[in-house]
């Protein structure tokens, strides 16, 4: 266990910083049944205190890009450490597509999006002839997966209610909330206005509407109208997301499924359910005939277990067409982990300069 149990109150309010992440501290207040004033000073000292981090994440899709990417594989451990870490930091860090990545000592992966297949296809190639170069994966090289925004559901995008609830041991109903909305698939095309305050939005997520205002010389109404209508229209998805390291987990746990087409998507609803429902995820999305997740668990033996009532149950009830492929991460075994902040990959799919 990686961080002191919180008390009864900091965990109210990061579970309702998490759970409600688009809340003001007044309305969290009354959601929590704490005082303003408590919420807001627990809310300061957990965020300074590195517990979680505030981003605003755009609707990809809606900008233009057509396709998520998922790369993932074990590193050649005969590269001294500590160059596996600066090489893959470098490959992460020069492309500004990159939306998460992560690696230990044995195994890393890398999500990216792209406007289309060609794209994607190059950010591909070029990740195998960087780690080909700098001897950092072996002949087999790493596997890639691509997820379609248009038919893919995420199902849980950066939400750690699971993971906090499952830590912590919190009776209550989270708020899932899916990502890239499928009633809303058109791309949209802004005023110059309208992406200078999507840039705000997404570059300083905690800052007030009039401090926006203020550093790209709109007016207070102006930002608050199109930030509405941009929550409205499914154009950002606020998330408050946990440093692993305070999430009172060992074990951060990548599992690939691929179940082909005996269990297209549309029959696989119970296993998608209770998955939900078990399994402490942050990260969910599925295919017509994959999934993949990426979660948060407190042991080994938690995860062993985790891991037999799942494919127990896909098993009886579903039709996988080959056993899930699982790369574990312990988390004080993460040498590398970045969660952009997005607005460098914002500013390249606006075609605008900070």
């Amino acid at each position: 266990m990686y961080t002191k149990r919180l008390t009864k109150k900091e965990q109210l309010t990061l579970w309702g910083l998490i759970n409600h992440p688009s809340l003001n501290d007044k309305e969290l207040a009354k959601k929590t049944r704490l005082k303003l004033s408590t919420v807001t000073a627990i809310r300061r000292r957990l965020r300074d205190k590195g517990y979680y981090q505030t981003v605003n994440i755009p609707n990809f899709y809606r900008l233009g890009y057509e396709l998520f990417s998922v790369m993932y594989g074990t590193f050649n451990e005969a590269v001294p450490i500590e160059a596996r870490i600066e090489n893959f930091r470098n490959f992460s860090n020069k492309y500004p597509n990159t939306i998460f990545s992560m690696m230990s000592r044995s195994n890393g992966i890398v999500f990216n999006v792209a406007k289309n297949y060609a794209e994607a296809n190059s950010q591909y190639e070029e990740l195998e002839m960087f780690f080909t170069s700098h001897h950092l994966t072996d002949e087999t090289g790493w596997s890639r997966l691509i997820f379609p925004f248009q038919t893919s559901i995420f199902w849980n995008f950066f939400n750690f209610s699971p993971v906090f609830r499952n830590s912590y041991d919190i009776k209550r109903k989270i708020n899932l909330q899916e990502f890239s909305s499928q009633k809303k698939l058109d791309v949209i095309r802004l005023s110059k206005k309208e992406k200078k305050v999507l840039f705000g939005l997404v570059k300083y997520p905690e800052e007030s509407d009039n401090s926006i205002a203020d550093r790209f010389n709109l007016s207070r109404q102006a930002v608050s109208n199109i930030k509405k209508r941009f929550i409205s229209d499914d154009l950002i998805l606020t998330r408050r997301i946990l440093n692993f390291e305070h999430t009172g987990c060992d074990l951060i746990t990548f599992a690939y499924t691929f179940f082909g087409t005996r269990a297209p998507i549309e029959s696989r609803g119970d296993g998608l359910n209770y998955t939900k429902k078990y399994v402490p995820a942050f990260i969910g999305i599925s295919s017509n005939f994959e999934n993949i997740l990426l979660a948060a668990i407190r042991n080994y033996s938690e995860y062993e277990k985790l891991k037999e009532k799942i494919l127990s149950f896909y098993k009886t009830h579903l039709s996988i067409a080959r056993q899930p492929e699982i790369l574990l991460f312990p988390v004080d075994d993460i040498r590398y982990s970045e969660i952009p902040t997005f607005h460098d990959l914002l500013g390249g799919m606006l075609g605008m300069e900070e």
